[in-house]
């Protein structure tokens, strides 16, 4: 009699005395998710004056758009309380993306960009003392399924790893990066530049009441699987090397979590005229495995 065939369920199946078991070979079912994590040290400064945020990791879904946010600031240790502007950099941020976070159609560009104007203007009128404010750097980013937007004010670092290679995606907002404009331009030498005493001074950041040096991708990054981007604050950049932060986050032997945690600790240890405070926020685009099923 013709007709449908009853499927089998090898997983109910069980063989005859003396009958070999069926070969039953199990799939790996593997889907994207984007993983959020942080770690900071204050180091033997009295005050913490980093902040850091990252929303929860996600596994990216076919029916709807996953978005997930990392956010470092590094307060101004010279101003009145970094910390609290570093603070309110983030809150901000952390208000501005629960609004957009399940919105379809978002241009995060401008997200950005409107939000570094608003957060400026509320950390330039924060409490003064002594006639002096507060200001706060910031680097963020924004996943949105693989595609990856980031802004930056200040000299705060995004890295993007892929791979063996490593490449800075923001620019140093101080006072160098006016001068290699006259280098380029014949009007100064490099050496004369390297010189200079005041080439860390910040010409960015926020707090500083009418910001408009700002770095945004308007076209987002398209990130692979295995992709790693780190937002850190100076405390790491300025103590490690490219290379040693590169070797530190493609060592095959340590987890996420603990290279986050070498690369702020090596920091802290080596940092030892100041020992800044020194913060990492990390994004990694990955495959996972949710579960095996039988074949």
């Amino acid at each position: 009699m013709l007709g449908k065939r009853k499927k089998t369920d090898l997983s109910s199946y069980r063989p005859a005395s003396g009958q070999p078991a069926p070969d039953v070979k199990k799939k790996v079912q593997m889907v994207p998710e984007l993983t959020t994590l942080q770690y900071s040290e204050m180091g033997n400064r009295k005050y913490q004056q980093d902040a850091v945020y990252v929303t929860p990791s996600k596994r990216l879904a076919a029916n709807r758009k996953s978005k997930v946010m990392a956010v470092v600031c590094d307060g101004m240790g010279g101003m009145t309380d970094g910390g609290l502007a570093s603070r309110t950099a983030i809150e901000m941020m952390r208000q501005g993306f629960s609004h957009i976070e399940k919105m379809p159609d978002v241009n995060i560009p401008e997200f950005f960009r409107s939000g570094i104007v608003a957060i400026d203007r509320r950390v330039a009128g924060l409490p003064k003392e002594n006639g002096r404010g507060s200001g706060t750097t910031m680097v963020a980013v924004i996943a949105e399924d693989d595609q990856l937007y980031w802004a930056s004010v200040g000299d705060s670092r995004i890295y993007i790893l892929r791979g063996n290679e490593m490449k800075q995606v923001t620019r140093d907002h101080n006072y160098l990066l006016r001068l290699q404009e006259l280098v380029a331009s014949g009007q100064m030498t490099l050496e004369q530049a390297q010189a200079q005493k005041q080439k860390e001074a910040l010409i960015s950041f926020l707090g500083i009441g009418n910001v408009s040096l700002m770095d945004i991708n308007d076209q987002p990054f398209q990130l692979q699987i295995g992709d790693i981007v780190l937002l850190c604050s100076d405390g790491i950049s300025k103590t490690l090397s490219d290379d040693r932060i590169k070797a530190m986050m493609q060592s095959s032997a340590s987890s996420i979590e603990e290279k986050a945690r070498t690369l702020v600790m090596a920091a802290v240890r080596e940092n030892t005229h100041s020992q800044d405070n020194t913060s990492v926020a990390i994004l990694q685009y990955n495959n996972i495995n949710i579960k095996e099923r039988r074949l």
